[in-house]
């Protein structure tokens, strides 16, 4: 499932990248048509900030190549606001981003590859 999604979002990343028509708002929450001015601002903080401590739950979480999929997947949510305050880096943010999809798919793809180390029922490590 983690290959399937991170291709798909890899997918989106290169496709959306590539037509600059397909720019978004900005902000994590586009709730501008509710909240205006210091309510949406905050709103989006607390997001990012409930974001930052999701990323750092999951990396903790994580050994391996494992930790690599989950930080080429927060590489271009937690940059993402970059864009907002930095328009002028909003090409290399994507690139940036794009790049982290593109090693989370490599290292998943290895992960799904990798050989299982499962024990048997009699504690015998499967050789398959």
């Amino acid at each position: 499932m983690a290959v399937g999604l991170t291709a798909f979002f890899f997918f989106l990343a290169i496709w959306f990248g590539s037509h600059a028509g397909h720019a978004r708002s900005g902000w994590l929450l586009p709730l501008d048509f509710a909240l205006h001015g210091w309510s949406l601002i905050i709103a989006n903080l607390v997001f990012y900030g409930y974001l930052c401590w999701l990323g750092f739950c999951f990396v903790r979480g994580t050994v391996g190549r494992e930790r690599v999929v989950v930080l080429g997947w927060f590489a271009d949510i937690l940059l993402s606001p970059l864009k907002t305050l930095r328009p002028d880096w909003a090409v290399a943010i994507g690139y940036i981003g794009t790049f982290g999809l593109a090693v989370a798919l490599l290292a998943a793809l290895a992960l799904l590859l990798e050989p299982s180390h499962v024990a048997d029922s009699d504690g015998e490590a499967d050789a398959s």
